[in-house]
C-alpha cells in the first residue's frame, strides 16, 4: 500500500487506541495489543469519489419533451433555469393551449450536483429562480411546477429520480433522463479515506 500513513483507531472491545500500520490495512484486521484484550478489530475503510471527475463528463442529463420527443434539452452542471426566456439555460418552446402559454419566462430551476459518496449526479428541482438582484429571494412561476403530477411547494427543493416527469404550468411535461457515470471512470476517481474509530467491528 504505497502512500499509506499510520493511523490510530479505537478498539471495539477495550476502547483503547491502537496504531494501524500498512500490513494491518492490507490484511483488513488488527489484533488489539493491550494487555488483557486481544480483540480482533476488522478494519472497514471508506471512500468517496473526487468531484473533479465531472469535468470530463460528456453530458449531465437531459429533458425530453413529452409532446414532441424529438425536442431534447441538454442540461449543464450547476443551475439550469428552465423557461421560455432566451436568457434561460434551458429555453423551452412557448407551447400554446387555447391561445395561452402556461410556462413562465423563468419558470423553475433544476440543479445538477455531484454526490461524492454515491458517485452519482443528483438532480434538485425548485419552482422559480433566484432573483439576480437579491440572491436570497426567489421569483416564482405563475402557474406552478409539478413532479410526477404532484405540485411542489414554493419553498421545496426536491430530488428528482431518473425518468421522472416534470410538468410546467400544469400543462407541459418533460421527462428527466439522468446521466449515469460509467463505473470504470468512477473507479479511477475513487479516494480511499483514513480509518475511522467508528468504522471498526
Amino acid at each position: 500500500m504505497t502512500g499509506f500513513k499510520t493511523t490510530l483507531i479505537t478498539c471495539h472491545q477495550c476502547a483503547r487506541r491502537i496504531m494501524v500500520r500498512a500490513a494491518d490495512a492490507e490484511r483488513g484486521s488488527i489484533v488489539c495489543s493491550h494487555l488483557g484484550c486481544g480483540a480482533i478489530n476488522t478494519l472497514q475503510t471508506t471512500f468517496q469519489y473526487d468531484e473533479r471527475l465531472v469535468q470530463g463528463l460528456p453530458g449531465f442529463g437531459k429533458l425530453v419533451c413529452q409532446r414532441d420527443p424529438t425536442q431534447v434539452y441538454p442540461l449543464q452542471f450547476g443551475d439550469n433555469v428552465i423557461g421560455t426566456a432566451n436568457t434561460c439555460t434551458v429555453q423551452v418552446e412557448r407551447f400554446m393551449h387555447g391561445g395561452q402559454c402556461f410556462v413562465s419566462r423563468r419558470h423553475c430551476t433544476l440543479t445538477v450536483t455531484f454526490d461524492p459518496w454515491a458517485g452519482q449526479l443528483r438532480y434538485l428541482l425548485q419552482d422559480g429562480v433566484a432573483d439576480p438582484q437579491q440572491p436570497d429571494t426567489r421569483q416564482y412561476s405563475l402557474n406552478g411546477t409539478q413532479l410526477n403530477q404532484v405540485s411542489i411547494r414554493k419553498t421545496e427543493l426536491i430530488d428528482v429520480a431518473d425518468q421522472a416527469l416534470i410538468t410546467l404550468g400544469g400543462a407541459d411535461q418533460f421527462r428527466l433522463i439522468h446521466f449515469s457515470i460509467p463505473q470504470p471512470m468512477l473507479d479511477s476517481y475513487r479516494i480511499e479515506l483514513a480509518f475511522n474509530p467508528d468504522r471498526t467491528q
